[in-house]
């Protein structure tokens, strides 16, 4: 029995060696991390001091907290676990891994490369944008916050709910839910593949697509809203597909369901509205 005590505490003091013990960094100083170390906190209850902590190659942290104002650059290394963002604090990944990144209070994240193996978070105000990298797992938007999308590779879904705000010109997502009062505009990019519900509009939720040649289930359409056939949830929807040309080219060609009181709006693109506004003139002129 002693023996087998003395090989847990072995192992236990092995792994937190591995680790390290965690360290606070609060003293507005910047600070690189090219070594392994266990759980860092930045600028914990000292706010104003805008500390900067830069991970790098060969770096490891196995859970990331950043408080008040710090900055955090992700330029390689791997952060085992979380990224977590709170009180404004501004994060600048480009390379490197990490397992989620969750945004809070205000935060600010900017992801240009590098690797996210769970979900991206966005909540509570914050502003999240993304250019490059790939996510695997979910690209979530809740709490009036707000999300960008113009590069970025998500193998997983975007869900914006509780009135948070998503603009994507670019990149791929597998599917796509909007609900709760928030609003998702497109105006390029990829959306799944057949053989996955790709778009959901629920609650109040609105989708707002820009672009020309829209069809549904092959018969064309105009400019305007798209809403629920029988005013329930969407479950109880058919499903239906929709088809079109994003306004930066991108083909749209995907299964959608509306639910309550949610709806789709088809908007031309800038050079389809010039036509439209020309063709106005043309009008009035021959009467």
């Amino acid at each position: 029995m002693k023996k087998l005590i003395l090989i847990c505490v072995v192992v236990v003091l092995f792994m937190v060696a591995g680790q390290g013990f965690g360290i606070d960094f609060n003293d507005g100083g910047i600070h690189s991390i090219n070594y392994s170390e266990g759980n860092v906190y930045v600028d914990n209850g000292t706010p104003g001091m805008y500390t900067k902590v830069n991970l790098l190659n060969g770096g490891y942290i196995h859970k990331f907290f950043a408080y008040q104002d710090s900055r955090i650059n992700i330029s390689g290394g791997r952060v085992g676990l979380s990224l977590v963002a709170y009180d404004r604090t501004q994060v600048i990944m480009t390379d490197g891994q990490i397992w989620y990144l969750d945004a809070y209070d205000s935060s600010q994240a900017t992801m240009s490369g590098g690797t996210a193996t769970g979900d991206l978070i966005a909540k509570g105000s914050s502003h999240v944008t993304m250019s490059g990298g790939t996510a695997t797992g979910d690209l979530i938007a809740k709490g009036s916050s707000h999300v960008t999308m113009s590069g970025v590779t998500v193998m997983g879904y975007l869900e914006a709910g509780d009135s948070s705000h998503v603009t994507m010109s670019g990149g791929s997502v597998l599917g796509m839910s909007v609900s709760n009062s928030s609003q998702v505009t497109i105006s390029g990019g990829t959306i799944g593949s057949d053989g996955f519900l790709e778009l959901v509009a629920s609650g109040n939720g609105k989708l707002i697509i820009n672009g020309s040649n829209f069809a549904i289930d092959g018969i064309s359409l105009g400019f305007g809203e798209i809403t629920s056939i029988f005013g329930g949830v969407y479950e109880n929807e058919p499903y239906r597909r929709l088809t079109g040309t994003l306004a930066n080219g991108d083909i749209i060609n995907n299964r959608f369901q509306i639910g309550n009181n949610a709806k789709i709006v088809l908007i031309p693109e800038p050079a389809t509205i010039a036509l439209l506004f020309l063709g106005g003139l043309v009008f009035r002129k021959k009467h």
